[in-house]
């Protein structure tokens, strides 16, 4: 592999790695911002339901913005607004600032996420899908930062903490400025019909929205659940931090085992084990804890992938399978912000966290009988004209 491609794909899996401290450096530490600044319930729901709308809201506007500005431009971009967002967290006092903090911050993932796809396209041809693997791995991976910041609290300090995360996105861009970037050329804007008007546009959005919802809600509660349980906040950040490694083993290896064109197989393997582990938390939290967090980690990132695949899969020309991800990505990202927000809400209301975890075990039947419908017959019925 050439030398240049060798810093891409390091600078690639950098970038990925920052796209989820920003909400889940913050969950092991709810304890401790209710003392220090009296964050209230509405600002902790708040604080990972916003970035994941600010995601989905950028994914929705991709393409007049792909239309005006390079990749790499965007990508760097992103990263800016990234840095920004988790530097401020320093000089943070209060809830509302740090829920504030947010909203730059998710844009800034957005964008990256919405940037990345078009960079190994244009530098990995062929070899996009497995780089594309990497890609989602290393995003997923980033939520590791549920387990150091409770460290870093102890050494920094929670404003430290939460800003230090800013480091490696400066490693990041300095990365990016470094590797000698090729002209990018903008894409053409294509004819195509809207996909506000497909019912399967707008089931593929849910079911992906759904899941991620799944994901939002472990990354904002899971770690307060088990410190209401007794746990310090250093263990429950490590349990969130091991679901996530599982997240990540899910999302490497069980898109390998699929087989032909139906995924439906598969994606209930992996809707099975999410409901097994939301069992396991709403019957037997203090059992096996890390097993339950394990298997619901691995269904977890296990079907994030899939959901990419299982919308490529509808259409055969290329730009219109990527305008469909485009369109599933941002309703779904906006469906999955208010997940957490929901289940806040619902703990507020009911003083306790079972009604949290009842919520996702009945979403996680709801997203079964929702994928038993995605047939590869009904492909060319869900999409007529062939690129939507």
């Amino acid at each position: 592999m050439k030398r240049d491609n060798v810093l891409l794909l390091a600078a690639l899996v950098l970038a990925g790695l920052n796209m989820r401290p920003l909400m889940t450096s913050v969950s092991p530490l709810l304890g401790q911002l209710r003392q220090s600044i009296g964050l209230s319930p509405l600002a902790a729901s708040l604080l990972p339901a916003l970035p994941m709308m600010m995601m989905g809201a950028i994914a929705l506007v991709s393409a007049p913005l792909m239309q005006r500005f390079s990749v790499r431009k965007l990508l760097l971009g992103g990263l800016l607004l990234l840095l920004l967002a988790l530097a401020s967290r320093l000089f943070v006092t209060e809830g509302r600032g740090l829920v504030l903090t947010t909203l730059p911050g998710g844009a800034g993932i957005g964008i990256v996420q919405m940037a990345m796809p078009g960079v190994i396209r244009q530098r990995f041809g062929q070899r996009s899908a497995g780089v594309t693997g990497l890609w989602a791995a290393a995003l997923m991976g980033g939520g590791i930062g549920a387990a150091i910041s409770p460290w870093l609290t102890g050494q920094l300090g929670w404003q430290g903490a939460l800003s230090s995360w800013a480091l490696p996105v400066v490693l990041a861009m300095l990365l990016w400025l470094f590797i000698a970037s090729r002209p990018v050329a903008r894409q053409e804007r294509a004819a195509l019909p809207s996909l506000w008007r497909k019912p399967r546009a707008w089931t593929l959005a849910l079911s992906f929205g759904l899941v991620n919802g799944g994901y939002a809600i472990c990354v904002a509660w899971l770690p307060d659940f088990y410190h209401h349980l007794g746990w310090p906040a250093q263990a429950g950040g490590s349990l969130l931090g091991m679901m996530i490694g599982c997240q990540v083993t899910g999302a490497l290896l069980l898109p390998l085992l699929a087989r032909g064109r139906d995924r439906r197989p598969l994606l209930l393997l992996t809707l099975a084990m999410q409901l097994s582990g939301m069992l396991g938390f709403l019957f037997a939290p203090q059992l096996a804890p890390w097993l339950w967090a394990g298997i619901a980690g691995a269904g977890l990132g296990g079907a994030f992938p899939l959901a990419l695949v299982l919308a490529l899969d509808h259409l055969a020309q290329p730009q219109a399978g990527a305008r469909l991800v485009a369109f599933m990505q941002g309703v779904g990202f906006i469906i999955a912000g208010s997940m957490p927000f929901i289940a806040g809400q619902l703990h507020t209301l009911t003083g306790h966290f079972t009604s949290v975890w009842v919520l996702q075990a009945a979403v996680t039947l709801l997203l079964i009988a929702l994928n038993l419908r995605f047939h590869p017959r009904s492909y060319p019925h869900a999409f007529p004209e062939g690129n939507c």
